[in-house]
């Protein structure tokens, strides 16, 4: 990805983190709770889990997924409410459209199927 194009999708993304995550996180840190762990949580004895499936199935691979936008207002709304993070959920539709708009601007970088005259191909 050229410099330009890191550029634009700084952007999109940059205000996510400016004007959404920042003032929740500070607000969080204001009454007390920390936004993310900043050390291992000494309570608890140990943070391996044991599975209770050691292999995958067909249906793991053909689950549902995020390939639209609904989707991932969705997964991510439910995701965030069953963490207790209401203010996140609640600003689903900035997430959901920033990562629009980084997928479309990716979306712009199409690759050549011409080998660059710089590369030495050994066949």
């Amino acid at each position: 990805m050229n410099s330009i194009k890191q550029d634009q999708l700084a952007a999109v993304i940059g205000p996510l983190f400016d004007q959404v995550l920042m003032p929740i996180a500070q607000r969080m840190r204001d009454v007390g709770v920390m936004p993310f762990p900043l050390q291992p949580d000494t309570s608890w004895l140990s943070y391996y889990v044991r599975r209770k499936r050691s292999l995958m199935s067909r249906e793991d691979f053909i689950g549902a997924s995020c390939m639209d936008s609904a989707g991932l207002a969705q997964c991510l709304a439910a995701h965030w409410q069953a963490l207790g993070r209401q203010e996140l959920a609640a600003q689903v539709g900035q997430f959901v459209a920033a990562a629009g708009a980084a997928q479309a601007l990716l979306a712009e970088d199409t690759l050549s199927p011409e080998l660059s005259p710089y590369v030495y191909a050994m066949f």
